[in-house]
């Protein structure tokens, strides 16, 4: 099947759209039972869809996108419940550090005889070095001393993830390219947006910060996981 095919099991996309209409007002208001029934349920269904689509003819991009959407589950799951103790913070970064790692681990093994953006112009990384240096900074005040170095840690891993998708400019089409890294862009300013409310440097906050932290999220996800299915339809199955 080549990268032009139409997607199967289009309902689990649309459950998964009117499903976060649903979040995000519940989030907007504040419902708990609400969200507590709705946010696992938002990444499963994208998880369920990519799988169905590709268990026939699997890639290692694939898999480890899946890998990804998988541990967004977890952490979906245990940020639900980071007001009734710190752990569970803990927790929730551990699942999306992972579901990061596995997201750039998708995209280096994306096969391809041409070089990448990054591999053409390696002076581009600096971009992506000066914005971990600059976030990181920026948060350090307000980071309280434990979360410091895990904080730290998990920065890494999604500036990490953000530059190996920009790598894949230029192996893949640039239709393709151009909204898969803007739904890792939209990722990027979701955990950004989190951060800055969870540690309120400099005495900053984002009014309605939950939901436009929904909003972007959920955008981010659904742009990674459809432009991943039409990507992975060019690359090499998995023996």
């Amino acid at each position: 099947m080549n990268k032009t095919s139409g997607h199967s099991y289009r309902y689990l996309v649309w459950g998964y759209l009117l499903l976060s209409l649903i979040h995000i007002y519940a989030t907007g208001v504040e419902n708990v039972l609400l969200i507590y029934i709705t946010k696992p349920l938002l990444l499963t269904l994208l998880s369920v869809w990519l799988w169905l689509n590709t268990k026939d003819q699997p890639t290692a991009f694939s898999r480890f996108v899946l890998f990804g959407l998988i541990f967004s589950i977890g952490g979906d799951t245990f940020l639900m419940f980071v007001e009734k103790g710190p752990n569970y913070f803990i927790y929730g970064l551990i699942c999306f550090l992972l579901a990061h790692v596995a997201y750039a681990t998708g995209f280096l093994k994306y096969k391809s005889k041409e070089k990448g953006l990054l591999q053409r112009n390696p002076w581009v990384a600096i971009f992506f070095l000066v914005f971990l240096i600059g976030n990181t900074a920026f948060l350090w005040p307000g980071i309280p001393a434990d979360l410091k170095i895990p904080v730290t840690v998990y920065s890494i891993a999604i500036v990490t993830m953000a530059a190996t998708a920009a790598n894949l400019s230029g192996k893949i089409p640039s239709q393709l390219f151009t909204m898969l890294f803007l739904g890792v862009l939209l990722f990027v300013l979701s955990d950004s947006m989190i951060a800055i409310n969870k540690f309120n440097p400099q005495g900053i906050s984002i009014p309605n910060g939950r939901v436009f932290i929904m909003v972007t999220y959920l955008a981010a996800q659904y742009l990674i996981a459809l432009r991943s299915l039409d990507i992975s339809r060019s690359a090499e199955p998995v023996n």
